[in-house]
């Protein structure tokens, strides 16, 4: 009897582990390993807090990019944020944070669609005649510009693009040079 549970435990143990071999494989072809974030040779003023998930394997990385999900389907996602602190003029850092989010999707069409789902999330704004959509370029690339507009009315500059399969969203400050400098460190 007790070969017989041994055996019994032996292929449940085979069943599970041929299991979670194929859960693990990603049939859409998306990279198993999340994009990097730039942690080295910030611009001037810029200091990173947190490289997520490397600094921090227990966050759920979802959280950080709810924005992107909506009603076009954007597919598996691996996902990388690095958080950063800004100078002030007076040398003190500021209290929020800017941010660079990288979304590697299985492919171009599902990076599309999550920046059509980003996008989406301001129609209230653009109902009522808010210029917050412009054109920049970063890296040699044509990338959209969002001004997200604060509690306190101050504009925070963001920049929304894809390169292939990946999705960079920069969530810089108010000042938009310094926001561009943060968006350029990515080389995307």
């Amino acid at each position: 009897m007790r070969s017989k549970n041994i055996i019994c435990l032996l292929f449940i143990s085979l069943v599970l582990a041929s299991c979670a071999g194929c859960l693990a494989k990603d049939p859409a072809g998306a990279s198993t390993a999340n994009p990097a974030v730039p942690t080295e040779n910030l611009p001037e003023g810029f200091k990173l807090l947190a490289a997520l998930p490397e600094m921090d394997s227990n966050v759920n990385m979802t959280d950080y990019i709810q924005e992107f999900y909506g009603s076009e389907d954007m597919g598996p996602a691996n996902v990388s944020v690095g958080i950063y602190k800004w100078k002030t003029l007076d040398g003190s850092y500021d209290i929020r944070d800017a941010k660079i989010t990288l979304i590697q999707l299985s492919d171009e069409e599902h990076a599309q669609a999550a920046i059509s789902n980003f996008k989406s999330q301001y129609n209230d704004l653009l109902a009522r005649g808010l210029p917050i959509f412009g054109n920049a370029t970063v890296n040699g690339r044509e990338t959209l510009e969002i001004k997200d507009i604060q509690g306190d009315n101050s504009i925070r500059y963001l920049y929304l693009w894809n390169t292939g399969s990946i999705v960079a969203l920069i969530e810089g400050n108010n000042n938009k040079t310094q926001s561009i400098e943060l968006a350029s460190i990515t080389g995307l």
